[in-house]
């Protein structure tokens, strides 16, 4: 993308703010304005990826952030943590000089797109149980921090809180509550047992 055309997206994208911020929308068409956003930060920080700095960046996307917070109504939850999880989806998907992907912005990457599903839901579909997308998103990110190449960010320790986390999800699934009384204590010895044996291993 030229500097044109991200500078005319950007216009648009003000004036869009503007007539939005006159005319409240549905949220259907509030979710369709956060994608348009998306894209259009996405293209910023592309256009600015060999041009300027990771500051100048989030500064920029920062102010997109503020955009779409400011100019929603129903999903400025979203609006707000799902431009947060962006920035570090950003920085995890472009890494600079053929260097590796910076692993490090996965996890708050994942848990921080968990808490704008969580957001989401509860405004929404406040009948439905948040908590078992914020378990089930948490358990998502690490299975994938696990299972993804060392070079891309992935790591074996993650094994772990994934597991962790699934075992919570099971256990907050089970109306009964008979799994809690078994499944979450095993879990707790499986993973100390594990973690025993990795210390042994790096002595």
């Amino acid at each position: 993308m030229t500097r044109q055309r991200a500078g005319l997206l950007l216009i648009v994208a003000g004036l869009l703010a503007l007539a939005q911020g006159r005319v409240p929308l549905p949220p259907l068409a509030e979710f369709a304005w956060l994608v348009a956003l998306a894209f259009a930060a996405t293209a910023v920080w592309r256009l600015l990826e060999q041009r300027a700095t990771l500051g100048v960046r989030l500064a920029a996307h920062g102010g997109l952030v503020f955009l779409a917070s400011s100019t929603t109504d129903l999903l400025a939850g979203l609006a707000f943590l799902g431009g947060i999880a962006l920035a570090f989806w950003l920085v995890y998907t472009t890494p600079r000089d053929g260097r590796p992907r910076t692993g490090w912005a996965l996890i708050p990457a994942g848990a921080v797109t968990t808490l704008a599903t969580v957001a989401t839901v509860d405004e929404l579909l406040p009948r439905w149980d948040e908590g078992i997308f914020f378990l089930l998103g948490m358990t998502a990110t690490f299975t994938a921090v696990y299972l993804l190449p060392r070079e891309a960010g992935g790591g074996r320790w993650a094994i772990a809180p994934a597991l962790v986390f699934a075992v919570l999800t099971v256990v907050a699934n089970d109306p009964t509550g008979a799994l809690a009384r078994w499944a979450f204590p095993l879990a707790l010895i499986g993973v100390g047992v594990a973690v025993l044996g990795w210390s042994r291993q790096r002595r």
